[in-house]
């Protein structure tokens, strides 16, 4: 392996694979591949992004979304993985079978993967981890799922998953480590894999379940439901004082003691693992319902029709079959009144209005 300045100039590498080749685990981002794998060949996560792409600061951009079909060809020259193995370590595959879309935008934010929010090298609780899963892998491993928003919890261990060092408070970076193992904190050298985590809520626990069988599926609707549910819980608390069935009077009450408006202006993929979680807390009892069920509670909520779909404009297809046709926010056209006839100007106003004009002119 050639260790050079890619972005030098006149600067040039004869690249071959290297020494030790790793082979992804079960489920591992491609961040925490190319991370082990860097630290296996005595290197850098830094050296050896600029080893594989020279004059690309891999590490200021989110690697886990997807790479180029070049970055993926240099990569698996070095790797000796193929390509499909490569891009089988990105979100797109995810995205994609979520979201029913073949073609995802590169220079937008992608629904459902947590952002990855970057100055220089630096990230914003982007990273998630269960530190029982760190503890049982003999070596330790980040997992692809820990990067979607709605996954804020572990299936396996029953436990909620964490976002940032309980010793130091930073978050998880692991492109920074330069030694040691994945479970080390960057920042202080914590081994996070000791941090006590809080048991799961239940019905979180089903729902994220559930969402994660409906991931592998062609195209899922419960993710559209999701994004409406999780948006709705957010704007009820701003309506309480007019909804008037009382199951959805409970959900209201249970979302402004979590105080989920309080973020309401802030996208749920932007969010840290503790607030998604509590939002996905206030949604849930909305989520376990049949979709016939959940439309009958809304359109009898004492919530307008015109002020729900202002709410949240977007109606999943699993509940518009129950919702009345047409599009209620539209106003009607205003009724013509007949115009009155204006009433006479009062006399006395009519000569003060005079007087006032004479004496103006000089004519008084």
């Amino acid at each position: 392996m050639v260790y050079t300045n890619g972005r030098a100039a006149g600067n040039s590498a004869v690249r071959g694979p290297w020494p030790a080749r790793i082979k992804p685990l079960e489920n591992e981002s491609l961040s925490s591949w190319l991370v082990r794998a860097s630290l296996a060949n005595h290197s850098t996560p830094s050296n050896i992004a600029n080893y594989i792409w020279p004059g690309w600061r891999a590490w200021t951009r989110d690697i886990d979304r997807e790479l180029s079909k070049s970055q993926i060809a240099s990569l698996s020259v070095v790797s000796t993985l193929t390509p499909e193995e490569i891009q089988n370590l990105t979100l797109r595959p995810i995205i994609q079978r979520i979201t029913g879309k073949t073609e995802l935008n590169t220079a937008t934010a992608w629904k459902w993967v947590i952002q990855r929010s970057t100055r220089n090298k630096n990230t914003n609780r982007s990273t998630q981890f269960c530190p029982l899963c760190l503890q049982t892998n003999s070596k330790p491993y980040l997992r692809l799922d820990w990067r979607l928003s709605f996954i804020t919890v572990c299936p396996k261990h029953n436990v909620n998953l964490l976002d940032a060092c309980s010793h130091c408070g930073e978050s998880i970076e692991i492109h920074k480590i330069n030694r040691g193992k994945l479970s080390s904190c960057a920042h202080c050298r914590w081994n996070i894999a000791d941090m006590t985590p809080v048991a799961a809520n239940r019905e979180v626990l089903s729902l994220t379940e559930q969402l994660i069988d409906d991931m592998h599926l062609a195209k899922s609707d419960k993710f559209e439901l999701l994004a409406f549910v999780t948006a709705l819980v957010r704007r009820l608390p701003k309506f309480q004082d007019k909804i008037i069935d009382p199951f959805l009077m409970n959900v209201t009450e249970n979302a402004a003691t979590a105080r989920v408006d309080e973020f309401s202006g802030i996208s749920f993929d932007w969010l840290n693992s503790d607030d998604r979680r509590l939002l996905l807390t206030a949604a849930t009892p909305l989520m376990n319902m049949q979709p016939k069920g959940l439309a009958f509670i809304l359109l009898n909520s004492g919530l307008s029709i015109g002020l729900l779909r202002n709410m949240v404009p977007n109606v999943p297809a699993l509940l518009e079959p129950y919702f009345p046709e047409g599009n209620p926010t539209q106003r009607s056209p205003p009724r013509h009144s007949k115009q009155s006839i204006p009433k006479p100007t009062p006399k006395r106003l009519v000569q003060k209005r005079w007087h006032a004009f004479l004496k103006k002119h000089g004519l008084s």
